[in-house]
């Protein structure tokens, strides 16, 4: 089982990291794997490079096997498209003989809500599951063509994901820590620290670049 977590992690935070651990607790056997975008085409630019971002998430990731990056986004000039990106992953299952690999897609409620307007969207199911994660501020869409997506592809129950390779969406609802990145960038911005809501080896990197208009005083 392959568990993706897009995002621009600008920067990565407990939010992200407990997202991860909430995936293994459910299922133990899983790889989990971040990936962070180059140039997201329903956000602004990111405020820390691309090997910052990198970086960052190297700090925090090193001593657990079972959390790796995919930077593959990264390489690329053009916007990061998760359809593109998951029709190379699924690619490279098959390539390997691993074409049954239970592939996983993360996405907050309020992501998925807006999921009609990503970029060939309606593809995404041919090539993974969506896994959507309930977050404090959103919830699914009850009417409209995300909603019927929703319920044409429906899972009965969480415990039947690993049992396909792609074609379903599932929905849980777990703990979250209402953290964002925007969040912490805004604290910075308005000369608040955002210690505590990430980790020390994170904000003294920010420091150390001066991320975010960060400086020693935070």
């Amino acid at each position: 089982m392959h568990i993706i977590l897009g995002g621009t992690f600008d920067p990565v935070h407990f939010g992200h990291l407990r997202m991860t651990q909430e995936m293994l607790n459910r299922f133990p056997r899983a790889k989990v794997s971040l990936m962070p975008a180059a140039y997201p085409p329903h956000r602004p630019e990111p405020g820390a490079s691309a090997q910052q971002r990198i970086e960052m998430l190297e700090l925090v990731l090193g001593k657990y096997p079972q959390l790796t990056i995919d930077s593959r986004e990264l390489n690329r000039t053009e916007p990061s498209y998760s359809v593109v990106t998951l029709r190379e992953i699924r690619q490279e299952l098959k390539d390997a003989g691993k074409a049954d690999t239970c592939l996983v897609f993360l996405m907050g409620t309020d992501a998925f809500a807006k999921l009609n307007q990503w970029y060939q969207w309606q593809e995404l199911i041919n090539l993974t599951n969506i896994l959507v994660v309930g977050r404090p501020s959103s919830e699914l869409p009850r009417e409209g063509e995300v909603a019927d997506f929703y319920q044409k592809h429906a899972l009965n129950s969480l415990e039947q994901l690993p049992h396909y390779s792609h074609g379903r969406v599932g929905f849980c609802q777990m703990p979250q820590l209402d953290i964002s990145s925007t969040y912490i960038r805004e604290q910075i911005n308005q000369g608040f620290s955002p210690r505590f809501l990430l980790p020390d080896g994170i904000l003294d990197y920010m420091n150390q670049y001066g991320l975010y208009g960060l400086n020693r005083k935070n």
